[in-house]
């Protein structure tokens, strides 16, 4: 049995579940590309460590994710009778220091956006105004780059102010209600760049200079930029400097924030904002919930009014 074909009838089995398997199924065609549409007789030890180590050849979150997709293909391999040998290492290295989002703060977003038009390079693939609802957009609501990169005009009511997001990450739709001062900016983005007479409209809401759909590499490589422009860095001992995908994490971080300013039950709360962005449960969520200072004061308050009120009641 060749390696490709195998690597497609699971990629199959995986979506005839109701998975997507998008992401895993890319990690196992860069393996195929890396070894090779090689027999399984051929496959031994040596191709899953220099896949799993990469070109840094050191072991890194990566390592893990790649470890866990090869052992799913593996054991549906050896359960077809194609393979009957070990492949993956059998002793599991310790992990990295785990991943330390960065919270955007209302200062560092006024240092983003604003950024004059003049410091663009007429090379940046997005314009100004694109980049700055980009922003907007996922502190606003939220989602992941890919999600409001793929926003049709057809997703955007703006009578209900409501976004539907369809392709998501586990394969299902999902309704997003947005304020009402995120419905003036993409309505008045939408007026802005209109198409000329005679041009057809793009397809997605925000697009590149040239009309197309934004993609990440872009998006990601233009942040990095303007966020040097802006002076958001960060100087503590995390891997990554500031990244789109910190949004994220800063609209969960700040919806508990507010919540508990509110005076709301987080806890009852927080299925809706695992529903909201998109997750499948709460666990998926808690990965964004990095404690603040300002997460932990509100937290602490809450604590101490409840404590103080049982001292009354007593």
């Amino acid at each position: 049995m060749k390696l490709a074909p195998a690597i497609e009838e699971f990629i199959r089995y995986k979506q005839a579940l109701g998975n997507s398997y998008t992401t895993p199924a890319r990690a196992l065609k860069a393996f195929l590309r890396q070894t090779g549409n090689v027999d399984f007789a051929e496959l031994n030890a040596h191709h899953a460590d220099a896949f799993l180590l990469g070109h840094s050849g050191r072991v890194t979150s990566v390592w893990f994710h790649r470890y866990s997709v090869l052992g799913c293909f593996f054991r549906f391999s050896t359960s077809r009778g194609y393979i009957q040998h070990r492949m993956l290492p059998s002793s599991i290295p310790e992990k990295p220091p785990r991943f330390v989002p960065y919270i955007y703060s209302t200062e560092d977003m006024r240092r983003l956006l604003g950024v004059p038009d003049s410091h663009y390079s007429p090379t940046c693939p997005l314009s100004p105004d694109t980049m700055r609802t980009l922003l907007l957009v996922l502190y606003g609501t939220g989602l992941r780059l890919g999600e409001a990169a793929r926003l049709k005009h057809e997703d955007v009511d703006f009578r209900r102010a409501m976004l539907t997001i369809r392709e998501t990450k586990f394969g299902k739709s999902r309704l997003v209600p947005i304020g009402r001062d995120l419905v003036s900016i993409l309505r008045l983005y939408r007026m802005r760049h209109r198409p000329r007479f005679g041009y057809e409209r793009p397809p997605t809401v925000l697009t590149t200079k040239i009309g197309m759909m934004i993609g990440n590499d872009h998006a990601d490589h233009q942040f990095q930029w303007l966020r040097k422009e802006a002076g958001v860095l960060r100087f503590d001992t995390a891997r990554y400097q500031p990244r789109l995908h910190d949004f994220r994490h800063t609209f969960a971080v700040t919806r508990l924030v507010t919540w508990y300013r509110e005076g709301k039950d987080v806890q009852r709360m927080l299925p809706l904002l695992s529903t909201y962005l998109g997750h499948c449960g709460i666990d998926e969520t808690s990965v964004y919930l990095q404690m603040t200072r300002e997460l932990l004061q509100e937290a602490n308050s809450r604590f101490e009014r409840y404590v103080f009120a049982e001292v009354d009641h007593a």
